[in-house]
């Protein structure tokens, strides 16, 4: 403990204790004592009262505290379904989990453990069954360093065949990683010729009479010389076929396809590569696509004061059912009639005919508008343009960094909440200082976050006041697209926010029903959709009865389920459905009114893990190199064990913490003052004063 008090403080409570003394012991003349008495009666008033006078100055007093904390083992184990798919699989299903039981009991006998399982997310372990469908090996390294910042972990063991197929190289978060991590090898470590359709990129809707790509990207391991042919069918008939040469043990190569939309409906396309007889896994030589051809087409014009990379990263969200024209800076405006949604991006400003725009706007008054609003808008002519927000320049003539956070309470369609980690990593966007003032009711999908500072205004915006209106308030959204697949080599996020805000505009205004389903399901997740329904007073309400008939475009398969009702909506959980697209029809009868909503969604097999079923050895060595770890195989397990009871690393670490609490806290003042009082009341007692 260390008493730290300025000098001037102990001063005046000394010179209060010294007067309050001195008039009790040497101006009272009532008072007949010996000097001896006198002078140590004096001195136990002028501690007592001068420690008083201190305490009602509260001093801070600093305190050391010492504490021990014990090693942490973290244990995690792969749970995805590439495990158990290789050669040994009878092994790692039977044999292989009853040694791990045990390691497990002998581990948390002499350990703390920590214990976790990691496939799709990382989560609490409970029972390992390789049923995940996908492998994020960085998150788990990143959820591990963040969750036991400044713990005492004395080693993480990493069970897993080192395959990842979601997030980035686990290996660069290793590089950084706080702690050892000891590897231990799963999965069949023997590299087998192979040949596999690694990925597949087509539009999942189309229009009639169109031509659309599909690239298939075909890879082949230790082929060298050898032929194969891929080929396309259609329910059962070949579309076309390929030969493929393979020049090198290590091969990969996209090839285009051109294929024609010739009749409405649903095109069940399978994409098989085959031609060789050696291949122990023939899993990943299959893959089934689905593309909906629709006899519809939406048109979209977009009005900029400039082409700008804004434009193609929305264009890019839409597939060959969407036709975008442009027009820029002065070119006379087509008549906008002819559209079904307009986006001014940065518009209006200087470098247009306002009167003309707006002309345009007054005559097609139920056209949906998406506002992009950036450096170039003039702020006065938006005003205009639109009744939703008010807006006013700010105190600065400077462009803001602007980031974005999701709003939790927004209703204007489904989005899921776990991308909110993804949206909060992006980019800032560039948007001028500005007072924004909300006119009318709106629903904000993503607000607004400023130097670390979340200020609740909105970024994406949506309002009705007849017209379907979007707001985005900043440009250079492209560079969020860019760093998603930078991140995680996909734009699902950026695509599914912006898909979904254009379908919004473009869907004509509803009976008073919402009905939230994703366009795509994994076929190892259940159908789940949820529904609202409102009054003709925009309340939500439970009570009319929900239906739903579900029929699959390729069978014609019908299901019928009734809604759950929830307090406030509806609920379905439809389970497991089979691969394929699926035409839904949602029915209820509330009052006078009947509503009916129609609408789409695909499961398709999600496949990922069997691409690639051959464990990834020197990953798994590079991950426990760059943590100063080891690398073990599964029938290792007693070894690492024993070499976890050697290793001197793990050790319990000591603490040391000073912190100021207030004097007036610590108990030995209470005990001190009283002391004081009672030494002196009992002197004066045995000397008859008292």
């Amino acid at each position: 403990m260390n008493i730290g008090i300025p000098i001037w403080m102990l001063a005046l409570s000394l010179l209060a204790g010294l007067a309050a003394a001195t008039v009790l012991y040497f101006r009272n003349k009532k008072q007949h004592y010996g000097k001896a008495l006198n002078a140590i009666l004096f001195i136990l008033r002028t501690l007592m009262v001068g420690l008083v006078v201190l305490l009602l100055f509260n001093p801070l007093i600093r305190q050391k505290f010492s504490s021990v904390e014990t090693p942490t083992i973290i244990l995690a184990h792969d749970n995805s379904s590439s495990i158990a798919l290789c050669k040994d699989s009878v092994f790692y299903k039977n044999e292989y989990l009853s040694q791990f039981e045990q390691f497990r009991k002998d581990l948390n006998a002499d350990f703390n453990v920590d214990e976790y399982l990691f496939g799709e997310e990382v989560r609490d372990f409970d029972q390992v069954d390789f049923s995940d469908q996908l492998t994020d090996l960085s998150s788990l390294l990143k959820t591990l360093d963040r969750r036991y910042y400044k713990r005492n972990v004395g080693a993480v063991l990493l069970f897993s065949d080192g395959i990842y197929n979601r997030g980035f190289e686990p290996k660069l978060v290793a590089e950084k990683f706080p702690f050892p991590v000891h590897s231990v090898v799963l999965g069949d470590t023997v590299s087998y010729p192979d040949l596999a359709i690694r990925d597949v990129h087509y539009n999942k809707v189309v229009s009639l009479g169109a031509t659309f790509p599909v690239r298939v990207t075909v890879a082949a391991r230790d082929l060298a010389g050898r032929k194969a042919q891929l080929t396309l069918k259609e329910s059962g008939r070949i579309i076309e076929k390929r030969d493929i040469e393979i020049p090198s043990n290590r091969f990969s190569k996209e090839i285009d396809f051109m294929l024609d939309a010739t009749k409405k409906g649903v095109m069940a396309i399978d994409i098989e590569v085959s031609g060789i007889n050696e291949e122990e896994q023939l899993l990943n030589n299959v893959r089934h696509i689905f593309v909906e051809v629709l006899d519809q087409k939406y048109k979209l014009l977009c009005v900029a004061a400039s082409p700008h990379p804004d434009l193609a990263a929305l264009r890019s969200v839409l597939n060959d059912n969407y036709e975008v024209d442009f027009c820029f800076g002065k070119e006379t405006l087509p008549d906008f009639a002819n559209y079904d949604l307009v986006i001014l991006h940065q518009v209006p400003n200087a470098k247009m005919d306002f009167n003309a725009l707006k002309s345009q706007l007054d005559r097609n008054t139920k056209l949906p508008v998406l506002f992009v609003i950036g450096g170039d808008t003039d702020h006065d002519l938006l005003n205009k343009l639109q009744k939703t927000f008010e807006l006013h320049s700010g105190a600065t003539n400077t462009l803001l960094d602007v980031k974005a956070h999701a709003n939790a309470s927004f209703s204007t369609f489904t989005f899921d909440a776990k991308t909110d980690q993804i949206i909060t990593k992006y980019p800032p966007l560039a948007l001028p200082h500005l007072e924004i003032n909300a006119m009318q009711s709106h629903d904000d999908l993503l607000l607004q976050e400023v130097m670390g500072v979340k200020s609740g205004l909105p970024l994406l915006s949506f309002a009705n006041d007849g017209r379907k209106t979007a707001f985005l308030f900043g440009t250079n959204i492209w560079r969020w697209r860019l760093y998603e697949y930078y991140q995680s080599k996909n734009h699902e996020v950026f695509d599914e926010m912006f898909s979904k805000t254009l379908k919004y505009l473009l869907l004509s205004t509803n009976d008073g029903s919402a009905i939230y389903a994703k366009e795509t399901y994994y076929s190892n997740e259940p159908v789940i959709i949820t529904a609202e329904l409102r009054n003709p007073n925009n309340e939500l309400v439970t009570d009319p009865e929900l239906t739903i008939q579900i029929v699959n475009k390729l069978t014609n398969e019908t299901y019928d389920y009734t809604f759950s009702k929830r307090e406030h909506d509806y609920q379905l959980n439809a389970g497991l459905l089979p691969e394929g697209l699926y035409q839904y029809k949602v029915s209820a009868q509330m009052g006078e009114r009947k509503i009916n909503v129609n609408g789409t969604f695909s499961v398709v097999a999600i496949g990922i893990e069997e691409q690639q079923l051959t464990a990834d050895v020197e990953r798994m060595r590079g991950i426990a190199r760059l943590t100063n770890g080891n690398c073990y195989t599964a029938q290792q397990m007693q070894q690492l064990a024993e070499d976890l009871h050697k290793d001197a690393r793990i050790t319990s670490i000591e603490h040391h913490e000073s912190r100021f609490e207030d004097l007036i806290h610590s108990k030995w003042i209470f005990f001190v003052l009283i002391g004081l009082a009672a030494v002196e009341w009992l002197l004066r007692k045995m000397f008859g004063s008292y």
